[in-house]
């Protein structure tokens, strides 16, 4: 049955899809291990570390990329823009999957738009050809709901609207999702791609958007938080541990339907989201003043029916206000 989306008071859009399966039978889907390794590129990004853990847990075999590895030792150093790095991970073990997330972010992308055509296009066709070569079954690709373009939307966008980016890193995402699926549609491989909302979860490192790291971080003190959308705008919402189960849900699961899905979401009203952290978290938080918009809304049903997906609730995953001294 398709998702049902209804207003409560101005303040939040639930979205409720039947014939979901409990938060333990999604949990359990990422226990699936096939034979031969899988790589996440981007190992060491706010996506990537979280696909790791989950994986880590699953004992799966897998290898982690990173350009940057830093001091973490089980991320093994890769640039897209080296194509004898990215041979040398095709050369020890067969690879039966790719989970692609490593990327240039859209600021960095505005900012240097061709060292983001460099990572974000030539560095990835490079991928997916080396993949092809090396005959691994499914690459999957963390796309970004920006393929919509950045206009606010009255009804939710499903995959079956057209895609219209209006911005660099928007396009760039769909140039590769439009080569993928040519070269799914001549069997070169299987691509499947996750359109994803505006992702939240602690730990964000780089990102334009503090805010969506700091609603959940108990060690900034009383500070208010800033949210730049004004009360009315719409946010489609998606916690970062529900993307990484995606990911791998599509990494790990035998078949797939389709090749391009949207994230499930939580979508809210920024008031309402507003309302909902100064009441757990006990921090004030300020919108923004000038109407600024959420961009499109995210219809993810296709993903929930299909793979009985269902998202912990965003008032379930706030850490809890502490007493005050």
């Amino acid at each position: 049955m398709p998702a049902q989306f209804s207003l409560i008071r101005g303040n939040l859009i639930v979205v409720t899809v039947d014939g979901c399966r409990n938060l333990a039978e999604n949990d359990r889907m990422v226990s699936i291990i096939k034979d031969g390794l899988l790589i996440v590129t981007g190992a060491g990004g706010h996506i990537g570390s979280e696909v790791c853990r989950l994986l880590r847990t699953a004992e799966a075999k897998f290898v982690a990329v990173d350009v940057d590895p830093g001091t973490t030792k089980d991320l093994t150093r890769c640039d897209l823009r080296l194509k004898d790095q990215m041979s040398r991970l095709f050369q020890s073990h067969p690879v039966r999957a790719i989970i692609h997330l490593a990327a240039i972010l859209p600021s960095a992308f505005h900012s240097s738009p061709l060292a983001g055509v460099e990572v974000n296009l030539n560095g990835c066709f490079e991928l997916i050809r080396q993949a092809v070569n090396a005959k691994v079954k499914r690459f999957v690709f963390a796309s970004s709901m920006s393929v919509y373009g950045s206009a606010y939307t009255r009804r939710p966008l499903s995959e079956e609207n057209p895609a219209a980016p209006d911005e660099p890193y928007g396009a760039s995402k769909r140039v590769v999702e439009l080569v993928g699926e040519t070269l799914a549609s001549g069997q070169a491989i299987e691509f499947v791609s996750l359109r994803i909302a505006r992702v939240i979860g602690p730990g964000i490192k780089k990102t334009s958007s503090p805010w969506r790291s700091q609603i959940f971080d108990l060690t900034s003190g009383h500070e208010p938080i800033h949210v730049p959308f004004a009360p009315e705008a719409v946010l489609s919402l998606v916690h970062v541990e529900d993307v990484a189960r995606m990911l791998v849900t599509l990494a790990q699961t035998p078949e797939v339907r389709s090749s391009i899905y949207n994230t499930p979401v939580e979508t809210w009203e920024a008031r309402g989201l507003k309302q909902l952290i100064e009441e757990v978290r006990d921090v004030r938080v300020e919108l923004g003043r000038d109407g600024a918009h959420g961009g499109p809304i995210c219809d993810g049903s296709r993903f929930a029916e299909e793979f009985g997906f269902q998202l912990r609730g965003l008032r379930e995953r706030l850490p809890h206000r502490q007493l005050r001294s």
